[in-house]
């Protein structure tokens, strides 16, 4: 099926738009991960003393970090799911349906 120049020129601004969007979010959540998990290993590595440092019974501070990096992956990961789901979903389809024809 032979499609005009208009059509995919719209699916491309739909492809373009969907990436555009995940950008958006995936940059800045990228950004807090990276930042948070490469600061953990400094800290472990030269802040010795500091992660030593007890907080509550047995747990030290390196511990509680190291909980809340994994905590800050899971919220990052459910985050990004229900922005998938609500923004992104609904763009895919959408360039899906332009790309294959079916968008006119």
């Amino acid at each position: 099926m032979a499609r005009n120049g208009t059509s995919l020129e719209a699916a491309h601004a739909s492809v373009k738009e969907l990436i555009a969007g995940k950008l958006k979010y995936l940059v800045p959540m990228t950004i807090i991960f990276i930042v948070s998990y490469i600061g953990l290993t400094v800290f472990a590595g030269f802040a010795k003393d500091l992660m030593g440092m007890k907080i509550a019974g047995a747990v030290n501070l390196g511990f509680a970090l190291i909980a809340l990096n994994y905590l800050l992956s899971w919220v990052l990961a459910i985050v990004y799911g229900r922005i998938a789901a609500g923004k992104f979903d609904p763009l895919a389809a959408r360039a899906a349906m332009e790309i294959s024809g079916r968008g006119n």
